[in-house]
């Protein structure tokens, strides 16, 4: 609620507690039969009740702008998350593409005149390069230890495989 329609309402509230006053004279007045006082209060009374029904109006109208305003604003607020979310989704599908994995690219070497001279003359040096033992590969407990892989298939211990 905005001040408009807060003020209208306020306002229809104080003039009908208002008309309580002019109310009890005119009861008493009635009484006493004093006509005089009864239409005085009377006057009062019905000052005070159209006051709180012009204030009624005003809060009506303040309430229908407020909710033509609201609805503007809940539009607005509606097309900004439509928006936000256009956007993520672009950069989503932005960051899909460039992640993803491109089949048709290919690295491609090209050997200079040189390196394959280099090439020829490493060849022959390869034949009597000493011999590499090859390496086991090992698996490992646990606790850390080192084991043969095929210790390990045996037992059925969980093991974490490194190879060098």
């Amino acid at each position: 609620m905005k001040a408009g329609s807060m003020e209208g309402l306020i306002g229809a509230s104080v003039n009908m507690k208002l008309t309580r006053t002019p109310l009890r004279v005119y009861k008493e007045a009635e009484r006493r039969g004093d006509t005089e006082v009864m239409e005085r209060a009377m006057g009062y009374v019905t000052e005070y009740q159209e006051k709180a029904h012009e204030c009624s109006d005003r809060a009506q109208e303040a309430l229908a702008k407020e909710l033509k305003e609201e609805r503007k604003e809940q539009e607005v607020k509606r097309d900004q998350a439509l928006e936000r979310k256009e956007e993520a989704q672009e950069f989503v599908e932005k960051v899909q593409e460039k992640n993803a994995p491109d089949t048709e690219k290919k690295d491609t070497v090209e050997i200079s005149e040189e390196g394959k001279v280099v090439l020829k003359q490493n060849a022959g040096t390869q034949e009597n390069a000493p011999d590499v033992e090859p390496t086991d590969t090992k698996m490992y407990t646990s606790e850390g230890k080192a084991i043969s892989v095929e210790a390990a298939s045996e037992s059925g211990q969980k093991t974490i495989d490194v190879k060098l």
